[in-house]
């Protein structure tokens, strides 16, 4: 049962990181190499806030929250305005710069022997309370007209433009919301695992969340939501084919292309309607039978 409940945490936590890059890359179309970066800040945070100073366990993890809104303030006052291909490298840019950072700075972060004694502190209740308001929070916020212009500006960002949307500002928002929900899940992270590393999570895994998004569907939260599940929980359920995971994620990244290119969940949402409407036919069809 302890095994189970493990692979459930670090499921539901990856999840959350799956659903934070689905913010910035399902609404705005934007796109992050270095989105790790922020998990990263996150962890690192929270661990030093508790190891070197002391702090209690809740205040480190506001800290890791607003040390990733600041981070996400820094690349993306500047970059945002640029085309998103320029955004994708110099995100790429920043996650390997925070990964130099935790490797120069030795004395304070341990470097490329990691940080250790984190307190064991995020078991399961408390990541699957959090990951299950994220998935509400994001899931509602696609819905509002706030989530609604986004796509707008993902969809075609010069017509948005000039039906007098304020695109950068939308960008920044989404920008710097994924940013704390990311940090968050770090920190999250780090009191569950105890202990942490400069390279917890590269560009590579950070791919991987796109990755992820493109074969769920770029336009369903629960596309990506049921693809995250999919992909974490099956590498961690079969050790033995944690490699072949990878394999059969770029088996479905060439299906998708080639076969159905709104991903697999095209623009279908979980919701109490879609089961109201399922039920009902259910019953219209017995009644007709």
């Amino acid at each position: 049962m302890i095994f189970y409940a493990k692979v459930l945490e670090t499921t539901l936590l990856f999840t959350m990181f799956v659903l934070s890059v689905y913010m910035l890359s399902g609404l705005t179309g934007l796109f992050s190499l270095g989105h790790g970066a922020f998990i990263t800040l996150g962890a690192y945070t929270a661990g030093l806030a508790t190891t070197r100073f002391g702090l209690p366990i809740w205040l480190a993890m506001v800290l890791a929250v607003v040390v990733g809104m600041i981070g996400g303030l820094i690349i993306g006052a500047p970059t945002l305005k640029l085309r998103r291909d320029y955004f994708l490298l110099v995100t790429f840019g920043f996650g390997e710069m925070v990964r130099a950072l935790l490797l120069w700075t030795a004395q304070l972060t341990g470097g490329a022997m990691g940080l250790a004694g984190i307190p064991y502190a995020a078991e399961l209740p408390l990541i699957g309370v959090s990951t299950l308001v994220v998935v509400v929070f994001v899931a509602n916020l696609k819905k509002t007209a706030f989530g609604r212009t986004c796509i707008a500006i993902r969809d075609d960002e010069l017509a948005a433009q000039a039906m007098g949307v304020n695109v950068y500002a939308h960008k920044i928002k989404v920008f710097l919301l994924s940013a704390a929900i990311a940090s968050y899940g770090g920190a999250l992270l780090a009191f569950n695992m105890s202990f942490i590393e400069p390279n917890l999570f590269n560009w590579l895994e950070s791919a991987k969340l796109i990755v992820i998004i493109f074969v769920g569907g770029i336009n369903s939260v629960t596309g990506a939501l049921i693809t995250g599940i999919f992909y974490y929980s099956f590498g961690e359920l079969f050790r033995f084919a944690h490699v072949w995971r990878d394999v059969l994620l770029g088996v479905l990244v060439i299906l998708v292309i080639v076969f159905r290119t709104q991903g697999l969940f095209g623009n279908w949402e979980f919701s109490p309607a879609w089961i109201k409407s399922v039920l009902g036919r259910k019953r219209s069809g017995k009644q007709g039978a």
